[in-house]
């Protein structure tokens, strides 16, 4: 599992446990930042996910909390905050969100309330200017979230004002819930939000406001858990309104207008792996997984003999049964990609704790033996090569086998892969001539079995049992594939086998090693010379 390319997928890893394959949580995708608290106290992860939001104009003054592990609403642990001795700094001088004319932004906090946090400030960034209080601060009053803002209305005549937002509706103790903020700068209309309902809200279309921001060059810290017990995770800050139904995991969506539903899930492709031997067979897939009610799981897979790349139009398979029916192909190179969706409400995901494919490799066949020289041929004008059959049924069944001659016994010049039938038709090397046997196969070759394997016509060896030995050649041309044999000269001969599967470009290694080298000297007419 640890070849897993996670694309919108987490892979958890804990110490002492195994690793799980999973979705991602609902982390938002833009934003100015997010504290997920997956790092340490003094230094908190900014996303969960890897993706993080860097802001120049954002950045941790001082964090104080303690790591809480048995509880989170993202990730594998949560900030507990006890009081004032834990806090958060964070300067945001200089970000556009808390400017003098901001953009519509959202703030939004996941907290889970403790025994004693019902009266809390939860975030405050305020500044007493010549005795006058600006800023925001959202604090839990009898445990109902309460948002003051302090004169941060600008009206015409350069005078401020302040409202409060205050909700009805009590934060449960020891529940994980989700404070919401919109501040929509450009219609003067604020909105707090629990767990995506919204519970109060405060518009001012009054003629003389003109605009709402902080205080110019304000360089107070916005303090995150000012006085708060209980726990924090996922704080976040972005443009734009906030989501409405704020879930752990991705949820259903449906449009009102179009009566379409819509739920992406998540995907994760592995890199492209490759077996050893070309022409691996699938066997069985084993994975053990959790899939809780309602959620889905799908395994797809791909495979070819030839390199692929991930972006290749490579078709897929999705997986059915993980023990039969399974894809046919063959492959050296393969791929395997999950998708997953969580429950119709975000709550509950499914995940993968191993996954691993069983699958046959076709290795190639072993190397003739006994490849020697026929001692009963007595025609001087080709040489005969005996040798012991191949066992392997892929060689005995479609295969075949292929002789190599050169002047050097390591350095091959010439192949001899097919031979004339009498029908003067092209055909495979297997052995089977007359009065050959398992132990003796035999194949004789001549000078025009030589012309035969430097030219192959054009056309030929396109019947679909030779299919893999055509694709040796080039047939828009006619190739020169070694040369004749010489008087006055050593050859030396060596034997491979092929497997029915042998492809020139992409199953080389179908093909077995080369034999020991063996030997012949072509004599030479001197009775003319001087």
């Amino acid at each position: 599992m640890s070849l897993w390319k996670k694309i919108g997928v987490v892979e958890h890893k804990e110490p002492g446990k195994k690793n799980t394959l999973k979705p991602k949580e609902n982390t938002p995708k833009y934003g100015e930042l997010f504290f997920d608290f997956e790092g340490e106290p003094n230094e908190p992860n900014l996303s969960e996910s890897g993706t993080s939001f860097p802001s120049k104009s954002i950045s941790v003054v001082s964090s104080s909390y303690l790591e809480d592990t048995k509880t989170q609403f993202f990730g594998k642990k949560s900030a507990y905050f006890s009081g004032r001795r834990n806090q958060i700094h964070l300067s945001v001088s200089g970000n556009s969100v808390f400017g003098t004319h901001p953009d519509p932004f959202s703030i939004s906090i996941p907290l889970r309330m403790g025994e004693q946090g019902a009266g809390s400030v939860i975030l405050d960034r305020t500044v007493y200017v010549k005795g006058k209080k600006y800023g925001i601060s959202l604090e839990l009053n009898e445990g109902k979230p309460t948002l003051f803002v302090n004169n941060l209305l600008q009206k015409t005549d350069g005078r401020t004002s302040s409202f409060v937002l205050e909700s009805s509706v009590k934060i449960k103790r020891q529940t994980w819930e989700v404070i919401s903020i919109y501040f929509d700068t450009l219609n003067h209309r604020y909105v707090l939000f629990q767990n995506g309902i919204e519970t109060a809200e405060y518009e001012n279309n009054s003629p003389d406001t003109i605009g709402f921001g902080f205080p110019e060059n304000d360089s107070t810290p916005l303090v995150l858990g000012k006085s708060y017990y209980g726990n924090l995770d996922g704080f976040h800050i972005h443009k734009g309104e906030p989501e409405t139904r704020y879930t752990k995991f991705e949820s259903v969506k449906y449009d009102d207008d179009t009566k379409i539903g819509t739920m992406e899930g998540n995907l994760t492709i592995s890199p492209i792996l490759e077996t050893k031997y070309s022409n691996s067979i699938l066997q069985q897939i084993q994975w053990k997984i959790d899939k809780p009610q309602d959620t889905m799981i799908e395994l797809y897979f791909r495979g070819s003999n030839q390199k692929f790349n991930e972006s290749s139009s490579l078709s897929w398979t999705r997986i059915r049964s993980l023990t039969s029916d399974l894809p046919k192909l063959r492959f050296k190179f393969y791929q395997w990609k999950i998708w997953f969706r969580p429950d119709p409400m975000g709550k509950t995901v499914p995940n993968i704790q191993s996954l691993s494919f069983d699958y046959t490799e076709q290795s190639p066949p072993d190397t003739p033996t006994l490849f020697r020289l026929d001692p009963n041929n007595t025609k001087e004008d080709q040489v005969c090569f005996l040798w012991n059959s191949n066992h392997e049924k892929e060689v005995q069944n479609g295969g075949g086998y292929i002789i190599h001659y050169g002047l050097l016994p390591n350095r091959m010049v010439g192949s001899i892969f097919v031979k004339k039938n009498k029908g003067n038709e092209l055909r495979k090397i297997d052995g089977n001539d007359e009065n050959s046997s398992f132990r003796n196969k035999r194949f004789c070759v001549d000078e025009d079995t030589l012309i035969t394997n430097i030219y192959i016509p054009e056309g030929q060896l396109e019947s679909p049992e030779d299919r893999n030995l055509a694709d040796q050649v080039d047939f828009s041309k006619k190739e020169k594939r070694g040369h004749l044999f010489q008087s006055g000269l050593t050859y030396y001969f060596r034997i491979s086998a092929y497997n029915r599967y042998l492809n020139e470009w992409d199953s080389k290694d179908q093909r077995s090693a080369l034999s020991p080298p063996i030997s012949i000297s072509f004599p030479k007419e001197v009775s003319n010379l001087k």
